[in-house]
């Protein structure tokens, strides 16, 4: 089980940052900026927790099916 929390943990951060440089990059080009540091910026409200919460699922998703990989192998 503690595989489950160390796979899932890893994929969220790994997922979210993902998901924030996507958001990041829609906006740079829907605004006609370039993509940088400084124009960085975290959705607000909602939006943060929706996002949030999807990566939560698929990284859930994806330690269940790690574990249950490593479970078959073994």
């Amino acid at each position: 089980m503690t595989n489950w929390y160390i796979v899932s943990g890893i994929t969220f951060a790994v997922f979210l940052t993902e998901a924030l440089i996507h958001y990041n990059y829609g906006i740079s080009e829907s605004s006609k900026q370039p993509l940088s540091f400084s124009n960085f910026q975290f959705p607000k409200g909602n939006r943060l927790l929706i996002m949030a919460g999807i990566v939560m699922i698929a990284s859930t998703i994806s330690g269940s099916l790690v574990t249950l990989a490593e479970n078959k192998m073994s």
